[in-house]
């Protein structure tokens, strides 16, 4: 197990050597009553210019930059993860911090809107911060998804309280300390450690503003169901069960390379990893052949040969183990290598799994790809539809009509063409889910957006003239105006 709770410490154990790598105190109610008294007294950060506070994002990234290698140690100490893995995660991270402060100075920036027939008027619109915002952030990716939404937030001009998962708190730890050290602006970024309780006390909170979480899709029910008590504003990023689509005229060689990393990075455990792939009958069996042969040639475990990392947490490990206790005795598989059976799970393909399954209707978040041939495009949208997740997904082919119609029909948030993965590293594109998984969105304008208060203003140009609807209108004002709409609005 990766963290244990005693005695109000959360203490953290490397998950493949089960060595302690730290511990962290955990968070009490009096010291989170002064955090948050601390986030709705700190106006500092809020008045800086948003050109001001792009700056010290910037300044963070480049932080980030110059320890790298040490957070790169962190993380994989926590999560067992491969080099490589962490490495991406490491460069979306500092692609993101740049892009997002270019993509906030036009985005956030007051804008102008037409009056129409209402010339007397000037109208515009402007993004403020909300005031505290609430993330709480999961294990799977502990750099990543806390960072990117922490920026965005804080760009907004809001002070953050942020609750890492206690799995991968010591990344967040050491994260905090860059920000204090080199940035300042502490009561900005706090951080309250500790396990689903102390997140729950953030989301029950009346004092703050928007909660952002990134999670399962149970546990983000239960957070939509306490925010609607009081209303607040909720940013969810869910589960997922995303399908890659391989039409018959799709480059097989790139396909197959992107089923590979999509289902198998990061070990699965991302809430768009692949997790059904479905190949056209006329190439299905070349292709199955194909990935069948790659797969039995990879391996999961902790040394320089193999491809795939460790199971994260237990919790994980039993649930992936679980969906394929549930198949085995009926349905072909076909698995790699492995080093350690304790934390790591073979990479894993399932040919044709029955269409009740869980492999084929939960969210596995594991190294494990299912794969089932299709005929008819109607049916294939119907069967991805229906298990209610709508993440995001991929379609690999040619044909730009057919492709765009498979599209248009998947109720997702996020599509691929001949591609995996990448939307999520491109920082002007808004993330997030429908259904299932999730309401609201990160990322590009739209996400910046989420984070604050959208006011409408509209301003009279002539101070010294009434409008012609108020109760002082004459009757030849009346006549006047229900003749001109005749006029305006006939075409």
């Amino acid at each position: 197990m990766s963290a244990v709770i005693e005695n109000n410490k959360i203490k953290i154990t490397d998950p493949i050597t089960k060595e302690s790598i730290g511990q962290i105190g955990m968070c009490d109610k009096t010291s989170f009553s002064n955090v948050e008294k601390n986030s709705i007294e700190y106006n500092d950060w809020k008045l800086l210019s948003l050109k001001k506070r792009c700056y010290y994002i910037n300044k963070f990234r480049r932080k980030i930059l110059k320890n790298k290698d040490l957070i790169q140690q962190i993380i994989i100490s926590e999560t067992g993860k491969k080099d490589f893995d962490v490495f991406t995660e490491i460069f979306t991270v500092l692609e993101h911090l740049k892009e997002i402060t270019k993509i906030a100075k036009k985005g956030l920036k007051k804008s102008a809107r037409n009056t129409g027939l209402l010339k007397n008027k000037k109208a515009y619109v402007q993004y403020e911060p909300l005031g505290v915002v609430g993330i709480i952030s999961p294990w799977n990716y502990p750099l990543v998804i806390p960072i990117t939404t922490l920026s965005e937030a804080l760009i907004a001009g809001n002070n953050v309280i942020l609750k890492p998962s206690e799995h991968t708190s010591l990344i967040i730890q050491f994260l905090k300390k860059i920000w204090d050290s080199e940035i300042g602006y502490k009561s900005a970024f706090q951080v309250i450690y500790g396990d689903g309780s102390i997140g729950e006390m953030l989301v029950e909170s009346t004092k703050n503003d928007l909660i952002c979480f990134t999670g399962s899709t149970k546990i983000g029910k239960i957070i939509a169901q306490k925010c609607a008590n009081n209303l607040k504003p909720i940013i969810l990023e869910l589960g997922g069960k995303d399908s890659m689509i391989i039409l018959k005229d799709a480059n097989q060689r790139r396909a197959l390379e992107a089923a590979l990393f999509g289902g198998l990075s990061n070990a699965g455990q991302a809430c768009i990893s692949i997790e059904k792939i479905y190949v056209e009958n006329e190439i299905f069996n070349e292709f199955t052949e194909k990935i069948s042969t790659r797969i039995k040639n990879m391996t999961a475990g902790n040394s320089s040969n193999s491809s795939i990392g460790c199971i994260i947490t237990p919790e994980n490990y039993n649930k992936i183990n679980m969906h394929l206790s549930e198949i085995e005795n009926d349905t072909e598989i076909i698995t790699g290598g492995i080093e350690n059976e304790d934390v790591f799970i073979s990479p894993t393909l399932v040919i044709n799994p029955p269409a009740n399954s869980k492999i084929l209707n939960e969210e596995t978040f594991g190294p494990i790809i299912s794969i089932q041939p299709f005929s008819d495009d109607h049916k294939l949208i119907e069967d991805i539809n229906q298990t209610g997740y709508g993440l995001s997904g991929s379609v690999f082919g040619k044909n730009k009509k057919r492709i765009n119609h498979i599209i248009q029909n998947l109720k997702t948030g996020n599509m691929s063409i001949n591609d995996v993965f990448s939307h999520y590293g491109i920082a002007s594109l808004p993330f997030g889910g429908e259904g299932m998984s999730g309401i609201g969105r990160i990322h590009g304008k739209e996400g910046l957006r989420s984070f604050c208060r959208t006011k409408s203003v509209v301003e009279s140009r002539f101070h010294l003239i009434d409008d012609p609807w108020w109760y002082n209108r004459t009757k030849k004002i009346e006549k006047l105006l229900k003749y001109a709409i005749s006029i305006l609005y006939k075409k």
